[in-house]
């Protein structure tokens, strides 16, 4: 007897065959590309690792790269401040970056189960570190369904797309930072864009991004199922269904305000395309299309709140460290790779999934220009549509699977590369973010053991660690989250440093409110004299110093 069943185009779903029927299982391809997603994740982890072994010092648990400020290098810092000090209060977190007032108000779902190893046994690091696996697979098996979703059978395709959206990075943020071609803020403007999109590089210190990443095709997916349904059971491939199936919707809805919550900016995004897609659907489907929009605005809501009602949030809210890049960086970046995606776009002609992938570029565009707070990280996950857009143009230009091929490595590796040597230049050095010697590590234990309550005052960069490893507050230590850090650091810095009259440091350390300073090895200058009857105690570690101030006496 003759098949019945219809036989589909290359990549088609048609009534009749079930999706199951047309993807085949996960190829070689797309687990080779997982592999080196791992292997990638993991470099900086190992790299760090041994060579704190060959300096005999201590891995801070911070695995991002650090910038030209340090800033970028302290933000695991924060996460690790902020798991330890959510395990001694319930899950909630305050900011340990400054002695001012800073409430238990802040629970993310990563830190907080975090803080829950933590307390039952496990390092502070490794109980951070741990999400990185989970990262990893998350965010391959989010492009490789996201790539059988446009592709179907076509291996090739499949595969190219899986890479793009894992590896892709600009090729003109490469060519410049390479040649060092043009001026440092015009090749900084395009690295930084080109490190956004990368979503390869967020496992690099910046897990809650990654997962988050990672969690916004799985909703759109689970939504564009709600609406559709197993087209198997449609009379035509455009038919939709009258109701949205439960379980797929509120899968979406959970993915949606997970990601939201690890990663605000994707939450906005998804709020966008939610509410596209419902006026595209000229608000069929709208009920349905409520609920994870809902999910995704509920994160979004508790984030607006957070700076009303806890001053460190308020304090951190109104730096704009990251500000919106140029025009003419914006076009070099994305120029290139949107005028191959846009021969890639097709009429949606009511499929759900062909107008999420108009949706979201427009809803990163929009995140990005009306969001003032770090308006870069709104393109975060753009390699997503791209990828798919950009593997249809360049198949509509005919060019080649040959040329295909180089495509992808001028999009992939030269950026990868620049990266990974930039790492490598950056891990081999002393800096106090991913290294501590014994003796500052010893100082540090003994504050934590053995120090009477109170905040601390250190110099910088060496105050970012001391959160995480002592659970005390810090004067100034974090770019982001310590009030007026360029001038405090510079004031601290002029102290530890030796620069100071003893009137100006006596003044100075009183101002500050700190019961306790540590004097890294980096600053070796001896305070003693200088704070003469402030001092309580002196205690020496090697080349490291804690000095425990005297308690005011009561008015």
């Amino acid at each position: 007897m003759q098949d019945t069943v219809p036989r589909a185009p290359r990549g088609e779903i048609v009534p009749g065959m079930s999706s199951r029927e047309t993807v085949p299982r996960v190829s070689v391809a797309e687990i080779a590309v997982g592999v080196a997603l791992a292997c990638w994740a993991a470099f900086p982890l190992v790299l760090l690792l041994l060579h704190a072994a060959a300096l005999h010092a201590r891995f801070t648990g911070a695995d991002g790269l650090i910038g030209a400020d340090g800033v970028l290098g302290a933000d695991q810092l924060q996460y690790l401040a902020w798991i330890r000090d959510a395990s001694t209060h319930g899950g909630l977190a305050s900011d340990l970056f400054t002695l001012g007032p800073s409430g238990h108000v802040y629970l993310e779902p990563l830190f907080a189960l975090s803080a829950a190893l933590y307390r039952l046994g496990a390092s502070l690091p490794l109980s951070y570190l741990l999400w990185k696996p989970l990262a990893v697979v998350a965010l391959v098996a989010s492009a490789i369904a996201w790539a059988r979703r446009a592709f179907a059978d076509r291996l090739a395709a499949r595969t190219s797309s899986v890479i793009l959206t894992l590896f892709l990075s600009t090729p003109l943020a490469a060519l410049f930072s390479w040649t060092q071609l043009g001026g440092g803020r015009f090749r900084f403007n395009l690295y930084l864009l080109g490190d956004e999109m990368l979503a390869a590089d967020k496992p690099w210190g910046y897990v809650p991004s990654a997962i988050a990443l990672a969690l916004v095709p799985a909703s759109l997916l689970a939504v564009q199922r709600a609406l559709e349904g197993d087209r198997a059971r449609s009379p035509s491939r455009l038919a939709l269904r009258a109701r949205a199936e439960p379980v797929p919707l509120l899968l979406g809805a959970l993915a949606a305000l997970l990601a939201s919550w690890l990663h605000p900016w994707q939450g906005i995004s998804l709020v966008i395309i939610f509410c596209g897609l419902a006026l595209v659907r000229r608000l069929r489907g709208a009920p349905a299309l409520a609920v994870p929009a809902i999910a995704a605005g509920l994160p979004l809501l508790y984030y607006y709140v957070l700076p009303h009602v806890d001053p460190a949030w308020r304090i951190a809210s109104r730096y704009e460290v990251i500000q919106r890049l140029p025009p003419l960086a914006l076009l070099a970046g994305l120029g290139p790779l949107a005028a191959i995606a846009a021969f890639g776009i097709r009429r949606p002609r009511g499929d759900v999934f062909e107008t999420l992938l108009l949706l979201w570029p427009v809803a990163s565009l929009v995140t990005y220009f009306v969001n003032n707070s770090f308006a870069p990280h709104a393109l975060q996950g753009l390699s997503v549509p791209l990828s798919v857009l950009m593997v249809r143009g360049w198949q509509r230009l005919r060019a080649g699977p040959l040329l295909g091929a180089v495509a992808i490595c001028l999009a992939t590796v030269p950026g990868l590369a620049f990266n990974a040597r930039k790492f490598v230049v950056t891990a081999a050095g002393h800096e106090v973010q991913y290294y501590l010697t014994s003796s500052d590590a010893a100082a540090l234990d003994w504050v934590a053991a053995h120090a009477p309550p109170g905040g601390v005052l250190a110099p910088t960069p060496f105050a970012a660690v001391i959160p995480s490893q002592t659970g005390r507050p810090v004067w100034v230590g974090h770019g982001y989250w310590s009030n007026d850090y360029p001038v405090r650091a510079r004031e601290v810095d002029r102290l530890f440093g030796g620069r100071m009259s003893r009137t100006e440091a006596r003044s100075f350390v009183r101002s500050t409110g700190a019961s306790i300073l540590v004097s890294d090895c980096g600053h070796r200058h001896a305070l003693t004299r200088a704070l003469g009857p402030l001092l309580a105690s002196t205690h020496t570690f090697g080349c490291a110093r804690v000095y425990l101030l005297r308690r005011p006496s009561p008015s």
